[in-house]
């Protein structure tokens, strides 16, 4: 599950387009996709690739007397005829027109020799994760971020422009792209150099809960998607919501929300902050809380359900169910659910005489419980109870 952006497909690409005009970045400074402009550019150096136009003029009629495509081979070298093999990366297209030159020299009076670096192709740069148009791009040297992404076709939904980074020889650069394109940070559009991955990572949200080890919220009861989200630091409540796709109204209690911190259960009045306003009521969540949205009246011995089944969400009369019978009243399991990495979180503080909270983890394996229920007996809920039901790995 995604976090979806409720401004529509293309936003974020149309929000980087407004951006790069705001900076003064036409795209007739960048050019066409693909292939990219040909120019002429003494500075660069020649590398793998690269295609050149290499002409010889006759200096008497001013007529071209060879003009050709040379394309540099892997090992750096190029082919021309009277000349033969020359190596030619690491040159620039001067130092390559002195050296085509002299070697001509040995056959032809007087050459005149002019090379042009036509389309660079050894300045790569690739560009991964939630892109429109993920690939290899031949760039023009000193082209920053922002160029890069609008030549991919900008950012694709679900984008995690915080996470974004820069793969360099085996470095990891991080480039903070909700900075860059939402605040204009431009300290955050570095400069891509040849063989560069630009990586923009997915946001992991309601997916996978055991792959998700850090920074997890849990959205239950009366949101639009509730799930496991994760988040890159402490967020207001209100954002958390948004994450979950929203409210289910009128049938949410926005009077009676809560947060689960620990032992702690912390109330929220979101009637108050959404109507009213206050905004005393938008807790900052924290990694591994539990905000419940609930229907009136149906949390005091509720149970949890989210993840791969039908109908995620809370159950009441806790008492009376057990794993089993709750996957049952949640629809059954989803396609890609996988039954024997279900995850029951437990919070045992205040039980046994313990005054501190501690959550636990308890690993069940529905298929075990089907095949043989004598030797692995169905698990009773306790109200509270989190039941989480990953996808399926493969």
């Amino acid at each position: 599950m995604v976090a979806h952006t409720p401004f529509g497909e293309g936003w974020m690409s149309r929000r980087l387009l407004a951006l790069l005009l705001v900076l003064g970045v036409s795209m007739t400074t960048l050019g066409p996709l693909a292939p990219p402009p040909a120019y002429s550019d003494e500075e660069h150096v020649i590398g793998a690739e690269d295609l050149l136009q290499i002409e010889v003029w006759d200096p008497a009629s001013d007529k071209k007397e060879m003009d050709k495509e040379v394309p540099v081979r892997l090992d750096g070298k190029i082919s021309f005829p009277l000349v033969g093999e020359l190596q030619a990366a690491g040159l620039t297209a001067s130092q390559l027109t002195e050296a085509v030159t002299k070697e001509l020299s040995k056959s032809v009076r007087n050459p005149n020799v002019t090379v042009v670096v036509k389309e660079i192709r050894s300045f790569r740069v690739f560009v991964l994760g939630r892109i429109a148009k993920p690939g290899a791009y031949a760039l023009k040297p000193g082209l920053p971020v922002l160029q890069a992404l609008t030549l991919a076709g900008g950012l694709a939904e679900g984008a995690d422009l915080s996470s974004a980074y820069i793969v360099r020889r085996g470095e990891r650069i991080p480039v903070n792209l909700r900075r860059l394109i939402q605040e204009a940070d431009l300290s955050q559009n570095l400069v891509l150099k040849s063989d560069d991955t630009l990586v923009v990572p997915e946001i992991v949200s309601g997916g996978n809960p055991q792959e998700v080890l850090e920074r997890r919220i849990y959205v239950l009861g009366k949101v639009q998607k509730p799930g496991v989200y994760t988040i890159r630091h402490e967020v207001p409540i209100i954002h958390a919501i948004f994450l979950a796709g929203g409210l289910i109204e009128p049938a949410a209690d926005l009077a009676g929300a809560f947060v689960i911190r620990g032992a702690e259960r912390l109330p929220v009045d979101l009637r108050r902050l959404i109507q009213g306003g206050d905004l005393s009521q938008n807790l900052m969540i924290r990694n591994e809380d539990t905000i419940v949205v609930p229907e009136g009246g149906e949390v005091q011995n509720a149970v949890f359900i989210m993840g791969e089944v039908i109908k995620p969400g809370a159950y009441p009369r806790a008492e009376a169910l057990t794993l089993m019978k709750l996957v049952s009243m949640a629809g059954g399991f989803g396609k890609f659910a996988a039954p024997s990495r279900i995850t029951l979180i437990r919070d045992t503080g205040g039980r046994n005489g313990t005054a501190k909270s501690t959550q636990k983890r308890i690993r069940v394996n529905v298929n075990a419980i089907q095949s043989d229920p004598g030797a692995n007996p169905d698990i009773a809920l306790l109200p509270g109870d989190v039941v989480i039901v990953p996808q399926t790995l493969f």
